[in-house]
């Protein structure tokens, strides 16, 4: 399998569309009159856009078109794309933090089908 590297794709961009794709209700992101949102977990929440034009979400943020707006407790926390993007340096809201929620989730979706 291809390295994030070598897809040039921005890697939490990436995992969120490994989410979007294993809850089985996101795909295609242009089916949905707005933004696909979704509560990774207790504190993460995302609302990802993939029209051509910039959407407003529920949480009254607008999110650039083929972006996704992240939230950590409630606060705007960034904003990616599959280029790349902002989010927040803090010792708990991070990249990192952020990735590493999104792939659990992930999981737990791969797991929940795995049982059925």
């Amino acid at each position: 399998m291809p390295t994030v590297e070598e897809r040039a794709i921005c890697e939490g961009f990436y995992a969120l569309s490994l989410l979007a794709e294993a809850t089985g209700d996101a795909l295609p992101l242009n089916k949905h009159d707005g933004c696909w949102e979704h509560q990774i977990d207790e504190q993460w929440w995302c609302a990802v856009n993939g029209h051509k034009e910039e959407m407003e979400c529920s949480h009254g943020g607008k999110v650039p078109s083929y972006s996704a707006l992240i939230e950590f407790n409630g606060w705007p926390t960034g904003i990616i794309d599959p280029f790349g993007g902002i989010v927040a340096a803090g010792t708990v809201a991070n990249e990192d933090s952020f990735i590493a929620a999104v792939e659990a989730a992930t999981a737990s979706f791969a797991e929940t089908s795995d049982d059925r």
